[in-house]
């Protein structure tokens, strides 16, 4: 792999910044905290600027709420400054790693999804009998902050981007491990951390029908004798490479016939089913959304966005 340098002046570029305040700004939905940003927008650009050049940045602490829905969840929020600086990095290393991940991975990248990964499966199942489906227990409390720095050696040279970023890996987890759920660059170092188990897979093992979608994976095959040893060389290596363990509650081998249970569907080489539970979640959102919209909670655009996200999602059909 050719590594890459220069890339530190790229990311405190004040070009490079605001673009990135403003991704931060149209996530954030006008916070309080964010239009103080943008009320001081220039100033806060520039301060942060040299301290990024500097080297005297210092991410700060994490705000920290739990979900429960579809499962008990612990979510990191980032102040909007540190959000602005993940966005930077992201801006510049995005590109890069596009041109190294393979193609049959597909979450939190531009052109992928959900719905294109659902598709990808399908078109596996109809060509194969078999599938074998597994996750990673507790992925992102599990990924070791020395390893993943490891893994982007491999592909930066830039010396002080690397202090950079080992600085926001490192204000995460516990004891050197984990890292925060809800992240921006949590989402992307999740891809990069399994870039090494995707390459595995394709070049080594030489698995054609294969497909991941952030730490869940799925292989296909005719014979099931050989999904199992897929399987075997694939835990080995995410084991003894990457200090991660398979879910073994998760993993599951079957036939075509009864369908994958993947991504919110039961999927048929034929046609492909929503899920009750998650049709029921779908609508349970909606009617929460429309009751923040009648009580001026939320803007109509707002609203609009999470009727046309739900719409998408109840009616994908293959």
């Amino acid at each position: 792999m050719r590594r890459v340098g220069f890339l530190f002046e790229q990311v405190c570029s004040f070009q490079n910044l605001n673009r990135a305040f403003k991704k931060a700004m149209r996530a954030a939905n006008n916070k309080p905290v964010a239009l103080e940003f943008f009320y001081n927008l220039e100033q806060e650009l520039f301060s942060l600027q040299t301290e990024l050049m500097d080297g005297s940045y210092q991410p700060a602490a994490y705000r920290y709420f739990t979900i429960y829905d579809p499962k008990e969840r612990t979510i990191a929020v980032a102040p909007f400054r540190d959000r602005v600086a993940h966005h930077a990095i992201i801006n510049i290393l995005e590109p890069l790693y596009e041109k190294i991940f393979i193609f049959d991975s597909y979450a939190t990248r531009k052109g992928k999804g959900t719905h294109l990964a659902i598709a990808r499966a399908q078109t596996h199942l109809k060509q194969n009998r078999w599938f074998l489906k597994s996750d990673i227990e507790k992925y992102f409390e599990s990924m070791h902050h020395g390893i993943l720095m490891s893994i982007i050696n491999r592909k930066l040279k830039d010396k002080k981007l690397l202090e950079l970023l080992d600085k926001i890996i490192s204000n995460g987890g516990h004891n050197g491990v984990g890292l925060p759920i809800g992240n921006l660059t949590s989402q992307f170092f999740a891809n990069v951390y399994l870039d090494p188990f995707d390459h595995f897979i394709k070049d080594r093992l030489g698995i054609r029908y294969y497909l991941r979608y952030m730490d869940d994976f799925v292989f296909f095959d005719h014979d099931k004798t050989v999904l199992k040893n897929y399987f075997k060389e694939g835990r080995s290596f995410l084991e003894d490479q990457l200090g991660l363990k398979i879910k073994e509650s998760a993993t599951l081998l079957n036939n075509r016939t009864h369908g994958l249970s993947f991504l919110g569907r039961r999927i048929f080489p034929a046609y492909v089913k929503l899920k009750n539970e998650n049709k029921k979640r779908g609508l349970s959102k909606l009617k929460i959304r429309q009751s923040e919209y009648e009580r001026g909670l939320i803007s109509e655009e707002s609203f609009i966005s999470s009727l046309n996200s739900l719409h998408s999602y109840l009616s994908v059909r293959f």
